[in-house]
């Protein structure tokens, strides 16, 4: 009996009338017919680099027996690479269906047709897919730093500019004045920028997983994959609740399509590096090393990353940092393997603290795992663990939280390092030889801001602007890194996942008596045909408009709602006419101002003569805006224009792979031109 049959078998009748009604709809939009059907299980529009790996499986429905298969590559013959076709349940059905699979296949360059030609059940079946296969070859020895802001829009940018770049010295003067600024952030500095699109197969508004899916392997997915396209088992679990043991297989048993980090590794030696301020197994960072239906699959996220299987068990990475070390320990895992044990094994240095992690200073690999659970334990559904992701800059730094954020909670893990202080020690470590006789390799490394999202999802907006100050401040050490190298060796791109839905909708003078005052409160409460809705206003409603709040816009009556303008607060606002920027809240008039602390380099957000940006949030989820994307170093230019996500992997490719002289040359001229072109101000 398959591993479907057996969970069917075993889930209770209302579980099943769900997984049946999903199987139902699926079946009748995707397989409506009766007859027998193949089909390639690749997107319609397939795009690989010259080698990179994929699995070729074909889904064979509504017939037992499959003879005389024919599969083919433009003129290469394919048939022999294929398995023994394999009964299987697909759609959560009782329909016959058989599966056939060659793992692990790749492509010379080229564009052809993928073409299958098969008897089911005595009829004669065919498929057709467009496969497009870039070469590549490198010849340079040339580094990609990747920084991911994860939601990091164009708001979220323009957000830790104004906050992190409006700063009152001790004689009043404000760093950003008459609209332009000082100095830009670290990212607006680099000279190419572009728009990516962020959509999924089956959505306008994505997630991390699939988004990262995008950009690491170069083609589209679904919702929560990591690596993979969807298969005809998935109904087991997407939908259903059933991510749990019993589903595992059927998460396990997609097609998977070889990430970036991999391909480099095992063609050209490449040495790997993920650091985030997420769990190291979350759906950003998985991209990087794992393959799996479903991103919270995190112990076996974890196992990939020790025993990858596009590198024949070897490690993914040679440099893992960030939170999340309950899947690594004994204790967090059903299988009781100490990960960390195994990994100090192969040679890595093992650091849990910031102390630690500025003590390294060579060797061959290193995994720095900054925060966990006191006490690991898998999870109940027997595919995760806790979810410890590491502590934000904003607590970090010590700052007081505004009232209506949670009080912060280290649990012990008081010692975490910041963002630029891992993306540094990780670039070193990538570029220092493991012995004295070996000589450096290239490197590709992704740097992830994760808790720009992470405060973005409850509308905590002093977390996830500092947050992104903090990434900011990585992308600096990585650009002034790459700037100090004898060649221009190094392209570093900078962009976000996805968006959310925070807006720039002003400026507040809220004094810290109400903006920190966390005993006053107001309810607010509606009742709706949806049921009771309620929530919570604190004192600092005039800095963060969240998603739950009502607001009645000021400077125009064509509106549905009634009453009061603007929203509602714990005191009475203030709008003096004749001074506007110094009203409680104003949409128009006035700038940012904070104070700097000299010795963290960061804004402070209390205190005398402190002025907030106000923001206001439409929901507590992604969005589907395009997000922007700046790139520096060799390639840069590939960057430029509104492009797909799928496009940066092909673009990254690129810059390793060709001669980029031209176009480098090109981004030269703009940026050192003696004036002959116009600059923009703080760059």
């Amino acid at each position: 009996m398959s591993i479907q049959a057996t969970i069917l078998k075993s889930l209770p009748r209302t579980v099943l009338a769900s997984v049946a009604l999903a199987a139902s709809l699926f079946a009748q939009t995707m397989f409506a017919q009766t007859t027998p059907s193949v089909r390639i299980l690749l997107p319609e529009r397939t795009r690989l680099l010259e080698g990179q790996l994929v699995d070729l499986v074909l889904e064979v429905r509504n017939a037992r027996n499959v003879t005389n298969l024919s599969v083919t590559a433009g003129s290469a013959d394919l048939t022999s690479k294929f398995s023994a076709p394999a009964p299987a349940t697909l759609d959560c059905n009782t329909a016959p269906a058989v599966v056939v699979r060659a793992n692990l296949q790749s492509f010379a360059p080229g564009t052809f047709d993928l073409k299958v030609s098969l008897q089911a059940d005595g009829a004669t079946v065919t498929d057709t897919r467009s496969v497009l296969v870039r070469p590549f070859s490198v010849t340079p020895n040339r580094n990609i730093v990747l920084f991911i802001g994860d939601a990091m829009g164009t708001a979220y940018r323009d957000a830790a500019r104004l906050v992190s770049r409006s700063i009152v010295d001790d004689k009043g003067k404000n760093s950003f004045r008459d609209g332009f600024f000082d100095g830009l952030l670290e990212m607006d500095k680099m000279p190419v920028s572009g728009m990516s699109m962020t959509y999924g197969t089956d959505s306008v508004v994505p997630d991390s997983a699939n988004t990262g899916t995008a950009w690491a392997t170069g083609n589209k997915s679904f919702l929560n994959a990591v690596n993979v396209v969807g298969d005809g088992t998935d109904c087991a679990w997407r939908f259903t609740g059933l991510q749990n043991a019993a589903t595992l297989p059927t998460m396990l048993d997609n097609p998977r399509v070889e990430n970036l980090w991999q391909y480099l590794k095992r063609r050209y030696n490449y040495r790997t590096g993920i650091v985030t301020t997420a769990a190291v197994t979350d759906a950003t960072p998985a991209v990087e090393g794992a393959y799996s239906g479903y991103r919270q699959t995190r112990l076996e996220i974890a196992r990939q990353y020790r025993e990858n299987p596009m590198l024949n068990g070897r490690p993914a990475f040679d440099v893992i940092l960030g939170g999340g070390a309950d899947p690594f320990t004994a204790a967090g895992r059903p299988d009781k393997r100490d990960l960390i044990a195994e990994f100090q094994g192969l040679g890595y240095r093992y650091v849990t603290n910031a102390t630690d992690l500025k003590a390294v200073t060579y060797g061959f690999g290193l995994i720095g795992l900054f925060k966990g659970s006191a006490r690991p334990a898998p999870a109940s559904n027997g595919i995760a663990t806790a979810d410890v992701n590491m502590d934000v800059a904003y607590d970090k730094l010590g700052l007081q939280r505004p009232a209506s954020e949670p009080l912060v909670n280290f649990a012990g893990y008081t010692d975490q390092p910041m963002l630029d202080q891992m993306t540094g020690k990780a670039i070193e470590v990538l570029t220092s030889s493991p012995s004295l006789f070996a000589q450096p390799r290239p490197f590709i490394l992704m740097v992830e801001g994760a808790s720009i999202d992470k405060q973005s999802h409850p509308n905590q907006a002093a977390g996830q602007i500092w947050d992104t100050i903090e990434f900011d401040k990585a992308v600096g050490v990585a650009r002034k890194w790459a700037s100090a190298r004898p060649t221009k060796d190094t392209l570093i791109v900078v962009t976000a996942d996805h968006d959310q839905s925070m807006s720039i909708i002003g400026v507040s003078n809220t004094p810290d008596t109400e903006y920190f005052d966390r005993n006053k409160t107001q309810k607010v409460s509606l009742t709706t045909p949806a049921g009771d809705q309620g929530f919570t206003v604190y004192g600092d409603s005039y800095s963060n408009v969240r998603a739950g709040l009502p607001f009645i816009n000021t400077s125009t009556d064509a509106s549905n709602n009634t009453g009061a303008a603007g929203q509602p607060g714990t005191f009475k606002p203030s709008a003096p006419a004749a001074d506007p920027a110094s009203s409680t809240y104003s949409t128009y008039y006035g700038v940012p101002a904070y104070k700097l602390d000299a010795k963290s380099g960061y804004p402070v957000n209390a205190g005398d003569g402190t002025r907030r940006l106000a923001v206001g949030y439409r929901t507590g989820d992604h969005t589907g805006s395009s997000v922007p994307i700046t790139a520096e170093g060799p390639g840069a230019l590939l960057f430029t224009g509104y492009m797909d996500q799928t496009d940066i992997f092909f673009k990254m490719a690129t810059a390793l792979s060709a001669d980029t002289t031209d176009i480098d040359k090109m981004v030269d001229t703009l940026v050192n031109n003696n004036g002959r072109f116009p600059a923009t101000v703080g760059k």
